[in-house]
């Protein structure tokens, strides 16, 4: 678990992955040939490719996971007890803005490729805070319906580009809020009746 940067380590460890995929291919590299060209801004922000970014991984929705919303307590700091993790679902639009179609399509399909053989980050996967950590993240082709991606256009103000969606789960979030009580380590039982009361003369 990782603290308020966890989204960002999350982001920029999925796009470690897909630099790793692409770099390992020499067909691919020779169309991708610098991690710096895979940006983490949307489409939109490079409609007119000024700076050669060839590669968007944009996150456009993070939503709460509903499975991970009852976890017990954590243990923090002295050993009080931390409010549980926030579970996050982190949505992706990995658009490629290469100019040929052909290579746009060559290149979702090396993503698609990599990202169902291996659909976890964790370990030495993961970046920043999440370094060193237990913490897996899972990776699932998200088949939105069109309608809800042609949204996400719309709010970008550009033409629908061919992309794919990815859903990233779960990342944790660290609370910061320690309680005043602590974690029950032992507990002690009694069994048999009590002694009665003595009564008074």
């Amino acid at each position: 678990m990782g603290g308020y940067a966890t989204i960002a380590d999350a982001s920029q460890s999925l796009v470690q992955r897909l630099w790793n995929a692409i770099s390992a291919d020499p067909a691919l590299v020779g169309l991708i040939n610098n991690e710096n060209l895979i940006t983490l801004e949307s489409a939109a922000e490079h409609v007119d490719n000024n700076d050669g970014a060839l590669l968007s991984v944009y996150l456009y929705r993070i939503g709460e996971n509903g499975f991970m919303k009852n976890q017990q307590p954590v243990e923090g700091v002295g050993g009080r007890l931390r409010k549980p993790p926030l579970s996050l679902d982190l949505s992706y639009l990995i658009t490629p803005m290469l100019s040929d179609p052909f290579d746009r399509q060559v290149v979702l399909g090396k993503i698609m490729q990599a990202l169902y053989d291996q659909p976890t980050l964790e370990g030495p996967d993961l970046f920043g805070a999440l370094a060193g950590t237990d913490d897996v993240l899972r990776l699932s082709l998200n088949t939105v319906p069109l309608n809800e991606v042609a949204l996400v256009w719309q709010a970008l103000q550009i033409p629908y580009m061919l992309c794919i969606s990815y859903l990233m789960r779960v990342a944790l979030v660290d609370s910061s809020t320690l309680s005043d009580g602590a974690r029950v380590v032992s507990v002690s039982r009694r069994y048999g009746a009590l002694a009665p009361e003595p009564v008074g003369p």
